[in-house]
């Protein structure tokens, strides 16, 4: 028996379990003050509030959208109606324009033409100036022989006396007289008078004295004669 207490003895006191710690136990919550809570769910309703828009705030922001279409409707209408009432313009008028440029330059070419045309046509000018001037002193001298022709029938008449023949021969002689007046006097006015004068003396006597004619037309012929080189 004592062997076995002291094997038992010898092999020790068996270890005691250990202590259970104690568990966390978490403190009750304290009953919070009816201000709190009532402050709580004023901020609560306010967030809620906040977060869902007003009805004032939803009505400007669809009218804000609803003028944000309009815009662009508008500003698709001006540009649609551009296009369709100014291109067309537009296009008309770039043609204008070039149809302008080309008249331009047709214009230029004209007017280089002209500008060799210009002592071309000077030069004619000129020509039918001179041309004009032969032409008249061909016609006076006409006039002159056709003056000298008709003193001459006139003389012949009082010749034979005719005096009604001598009458119209010296009434042609004034018509030719009075035509080559203006040539006459370009180179003698003084000369252009005294023979109209001399003429209707003639004309006013030929019935009166026909001798006396007769001697007037014989000079008044030789005034004639001496006439046409200072003419010609």
């Amino acid at each position: 028996m004592n062997n076995k207490n002291e094997e038992i003895n010898l092999e020790g006191p068996e270890p005691s379990p250990a202590p259970k710690q104690p568990e966390h136990v978490q403190p009750a919550e304290e009953p919070q003050p009816a201000e709190s809570v009532e402050k709580r769910k004023k901020e609560a309703l306010e967030q809620l509030t906040k977060s869902e828009p007003s009805k004032t705030k939803k009505f400007f922001q669809k009218a804000l959208i609803w003028l944000v279409v309009i815009v662009v409707a508008f500003g698709a209408g001006f540009l649609l109606d551009h296009f369709l009432r100014y291109q067309p313009a537009a296009e008309s008028l770039r043609q204008t324009q070039a149809e302008l440029v080309n008249l331009q330059d047709n214009l230029a070419a004209a007017e280089s033409k002209v500008e060799q045309m210009t002592p071309k046509l000077e030069a004619a000018n000129a020509k039918i100036a001179t041309l004009e001037d032969d032409l008249e002193m061909a016609n006076a001298r006409v006039q002159l022989y056709k003056i000298l022709v008709d003193v001459t029938n006139a003389r012949l008449s009082l010749f034979l006396e005719d005096i009604e023949g001598a009458q119209s021969a010296l009434d042609e002689t004034k018509m030719g007289l009075d035509a080559l007046g203006p040539v006459i006097e370009k180179v003698d006015e003084e000369l252009a008078l005294s023979m109209s004068r001399r003429l209707e003396l003639i004309i006013a006597g030929l019935e009166r004295d026909p001798e006396t004619a007769g001697i007037d037309l014989e000079l008044f012929t030789k005034d004639l004669l001496a006439l046409e080189p200072l003419l010609f």
